[in-house]
């Protein structure tokens, strides 16, 4: 009986000298793709190159050379076929019973460039027809993709072990690797193409790591990074925990969404968030200041919140935030005597996300329906309401410049609230917020109430119309100046007609900004 036979050829080198003098060690031959096989002719490990089996040399500077049947062949004849092996004696061609290959580096070239050629070189074509046809026929072929597993396939070779599990296995992590992939080669081209919505929608998921559980401790949970995560970037696929315990499920939510409504205002800004709605915001000239607003708004629902910074925190912010206790605090940067003084906090989680204007804004954004794995809605992400938002006075009042620029804050407010939501606002902070209700006059009393004597002299946002006047008539009794709202009610006169008859100020904005 002939010797075992071994195919390894690898971008990645990672480990490979240890299989191949492990495999050799055990009796078996080994053929090598040119690179691969220099690598372990210089660790001592013999070996035959591609061409020595397939007769034919590299070709179109090495984008033809293991598509041969000399390969495939061997990779694809079943084993326990009678038929298939007389073919492979006809021919003079051996089974390959392992195949040790990983692919060319496609995602790390797209994270450092846009060569379109570069691009296109490094799109593997060799590797992954051979991890597929090895893990087609895994009942007899080893599929190593990942260097990761040398050491376990070595010790169940060495130990004569049956390996059927073991072989699925490695086919099931072979196949996901070359759908991941790929992905990454689809996502290129699509995005060439311009095509945000294209017909077959393929997302490179790779897992960075698992969670202490998902949203409730009976739940498992584990987090997903769309691309590759082992890109240059930290254990969360580009922000750094600097420290404090793992984070959990729950935790990055909260943290994506404490960083997005900080971020969407230009002035210094900081967001607190309760289960991911803000219950406290504000802009000022000092990130300082903006802290000590935005617990001001709501110190009670604070307690134990996560706290958002659009700006490196520095001394004083913290300073600010003394006997006031979080889970997370996310930011763009710590200042050193900043970082010094919150890594005093043992139970504090302390997350270094960079600057919006540092990464790549989202194609769009998604969410699962229809039970576990049934389908998912896409759609663009809703973006900041921006400077130039359509927003017209059109009650008797009119809006002035100030009462304008409130809105419009609040107008950035709202888009992070939980619908039906209403927000009350004033001098650049968040008052009041009336989250998750089932009807709109529900939630203009609870930021009402919120608010309390805050609400005198605010400034109320909706994130969708008033289908009644019963919604407005509350916010103004309680002494709101304005309201901002969409229109498209059929009782949008009714509704202008209320706020007349308060002397409030009424005005139409031209998005809706619901949030699910």
């Amino acid at each position: 009986m002939s010797a075992p036979r071994a195919l390894l050829a690898v971008a990645d080198k990672r480990g490979i000298e240890r299989l191949g003098a492990g495999l050799h060690a055990l009796g078996w031959e080994i053929v090598a793709s040119s690179g691969t096989a220099q690598a372990l002719r210089d660790a001592g490990v013999p070996v035959l190159s591609i061409d020595e089996v397939t007769g034919w040399p590299e070709m179109f500077d090495g984008r033809v050379k293991t598509l041969h049947p000399a390969i495939h062949a061997g990779l694809l004849a079943r084993r326990n076929l009678e038929s298939d092996r007389e073919q492979l004696a006809e021919h003079g061609l051996a089974p390959i019973d392992l195949v040790a290959v990983n692919l060319y580096p496609f995602a790390a070239t797209l994270a450092r460039s846009d060569d379109h050629e570069e691009l296109v070189e490094n799109i593997d074509i060799g590797g992954p027809a051979m991890i597929r046809a090895a893990a087609k026929n895994h009942d007899s072929v080893w599929t190593v993709t990942d260097p990761d597993d040398y050491d376990r396939v070595l010790a169940a070779i060495e130990a004569g072990a049956d390996g059927t599990d073991l072989r699925r296995e490695l086919a099931a992590k072979a196949f996901a690797l070359t759908a991941f992939y790929d992905a990454h080669v689809a996502g290129y081209f699509q995005a060439e193409a311009d095509d945000d919505f294209p017909h077959r929608l393929t997302v490179p998921l790779q897992k960075v790591q698992d969670l202490r559980y998902g949203e409730n401790p009976h739940q498992r949970g584990a987090f997903y990074a769309a691309g590759d995560p082992e890109l240059g970037h930290g254990a969360l696929a580009g922000i750094d925990q600097l420290h404090g315990m793992e984070l959990s499920y729950v935790n990055i939510l909260d943290l994506q969404a404490a960083w997005a409504a900080a971020n969407d205002h230009d002035e210094p800004a900081v967001a607190i968030v309760k289960h991911t709605n803000p219950c406290g915001l504000a802009v000022r000239d000092s990130l300082r200041e903006a802290y000590v607003s935005a617990h001001a708004g709501d110190p009670l629902s604070a307690f134990g919140g996560i706290v958002g910074f659009n700006r490196e925190v520095d001394i004083e912010t913290v300073a600010a935030m003394k006997s006031h206790f979080y889970h997370v605090v996310v930011a763009p940067g710590y200042a050193d005597d900043a970082l010094r003084r919150l890594r005093r906090r043992k139970n504090l989680r302390i997350i270094r996300w960079p600057e919006p204007t540092a990464r790549r804004p989202l194609r769009f954004e998604s969410a699962q329906v229809w039970g576990l794995d049934r389908g998912y809605l896409v759609q663009d992400p809703d973006r900041s309401p921006v400077k130039d938002l359509e927003m017209r006075s059109v009650s008797a009042v009119p809006a002035t410049n100030a009462d304008m620029a409130e809105l419009r804050f609040g107008m950035r407010v709202i888009r992070h609230v939980k619908s039906n939501a209403v927000v009350l606002v004033k001098d650049g902070m968040l008052v009041g917020v009336g989250v998750g209700q089932m009807n709109r006059v529900d939630a203009v009393r609870h930021a009402v109430t919120h608010a309390g004597a805050e609400a005198a002299g605010s400034y109320l946002v909706s994130d969708a119309f008033f289908p009644k006047t019963d919604g407005p008539e509350e916010a103004l009794a309680a002494g709101v100046r304005a309201i901002a709202a969409p229109s498209g009610s059929i009782e949008d006169d009714a509704v202008v007609a209320a706020v007349d008859a308060h002397g409030g100020v009424l005005v139409f904005v031209g998005e809706r900004h619901f949030k699910h």
